[in-house]
Order: structure tokens, then C-alpha cells, then sequence
């Protein structure tokens, strides 16, 4: 009895034996397996490296910002520049366009006053040839402030005061007084004064002695200086 009770124990525990380790089997292939320390391992490093794209990513747009923006301001800088040369350069070339038109005119005026004077010159040297020539007379407008003396002394006349009885003798009938002319009045100026007749004159006009108005054009003739009526 006691043998067959040994034999159940030990049949039960070597079964035991057996089904343990079949039932830790079973269990285990139930259970889902925990995740490999390898693969944890790599998805921290690609979210360390997608993080560190980012960073770069994000620093690299805004080093290409910076850039853009350094360009920019260059491009604003060399422009201003070349818009400040350009104002100078236009500005240079208008003063020196007016410059020159300045000077032109001032050449053109300059023209014209020397043609003038030399017209003058010209006319005023054919007037004396003429008169020297006896080609005939000039004449003379009287202004206020003017005598005979003092036209008689003008370049353009005789240069010589004391012929002017020469002018009085060419114009004794527009002339009461020698003494006493009138502005507008327009006198004959003799051109052909012959040197008797100069000689005369200057005499006279040196010897008449003191004068007074009204004296009359009688005084003014000496014997051979004839009056013509």
C-alpha cells in the first residue's frame, strides 16, 4: 500500500515536471516581447538628428536672410551713389553748358561792340577825310550846356575851340548871337576850311575882346572876313 502511494507521488510529480515548463511555454508565446534596446536606440537618434536638420534648416534660412538683406542694403548704398554721381555729373554739365553759352554771348557782344567802335572808328575817320578832302559838310545838333567854343573843340569837329567863328560864319543865318545857341538847333559843320580861313578865325576868336550878350553879330567880322549874305 505504502509503495503504491510512492509510485502515484512520483508518476504526479514528474508530470508536473513535465506540463511546468510546457505551460511557461505557452505563456511566454502569449506575452508580446519587449522592444529591442537596438531599435529604442535608434529612433532617439533619428529624432536627435531630425531635430538637428531642423536647427540647420532654420539657421540656414536665416543666414540666407541676412544675406539677402546684406545685398540688399549693398544694392541700396551703390545706387544712392550712382544716383548722387549721375545729379553731379548733370549737374557739372549744365553749369559748364550755361558756362559756355555765357561766354558765347559775351564773345557775340564783344563782336558787336568791337564791330561797332570799328564802324564808329570808321565812320567817324571817313568823316574826317571827307572833311579834310572838301567833300562837304557834317552837321551838328545843339544840347543843352553846348556853345560854339565847345563844339568847335569836339575830336569828331575841328579838336581846336578858337575856330568856332568858322561855325558862326557857316550858320549866321540860324544864329542872332554866337554867344547865345539853342539845344535842336542843327549847324553846317565846314570840312574844306581852307588855312586862311583858320588863320582868320583863331585870330578872331583870340582878339574880339570881352563880351556881353546881345553884343550883334557885327562884332564878330573883321575887315576880310567877309559875312555872306
Amino acid at each position: 500500500m505504502r509503495k503504491s502511494g510512492f509510485k502515484f507521488f512520483v508518476i504526479v510529480f514528474g508530470f508536473i515536471l513535465i506540463v511546468a515548463p510546457l505551460f511557461s511555454v505557452v505563456s511566454c508565446a502569449k506575452k508580446k516581447p519587449p522592444a529591442p534596446v537596438v531599435e529604442k536606440i535608434t529612433e532617439d537618434e533619428e529624432m536627435r538628428k531630425a531635430e538637428e536638420a531642423r536647427k540647420k534648416a532654420e539657421e540656414e534660412e536665416k543666414r540666407k536672410a541676412e544675406e539677402d538683406a546684406r545685398l540688399r542694403a549693398e544694392e541700396d548704398a551703390r545706387r544712392k551713389v550712382e544716383e548722387k554721381r549721375k545729379a553731379q555729373a548733370e549737374e557739372a554739365a549744365k553749369a559748364e553748358e550755361e558756362a559756355k553759352l555765357k561766354a558765347e554771348a559775351e564773345a557775340r557782344r564783344e563782336a558787336e561792340e568791337k564791330k561797332v567802335s570799328a564802324g564808329e572808328e570808321t565812320a567817324t575817320t571817313a568823316a574826317r577825310e571827307e572833311a579834310k578832302a572838301g567833300e562837304g559838310k557834317s552837321s551838328h545838333e545843339v544840347v543843352k550846356g553846348e556853345s560854339l567854343w565847345k563844339i568847335a573843340k569836339y575830336k569828331d569837329v575841328y579838336e581846336n575851340p578858337f575856330m568856332w567863328p568858322v561855325i558862326y560864319k557857316a550858320n549866321h543865318d540860324k544864329i542872332k548871337d554866337p554867344d547865345l545857341i539853342y539845344p535842336k538847333q542843327v549847324f553846317s559843320i565846314p570840312g574844306d576850311v581852307s588855312s586862311e580861313d583858320k588863320n582868320k578865325a583863331v585870330h578872331h576868336a583870340k582878339t574880339r575882346g570881352e563880351w556881353s550878350l546881345h553884343d550883334g553879330p557885327e562884332k564878330y567880322w573883321e575887315p576880310g572876313y567877309k559875312k555872306t549874305k
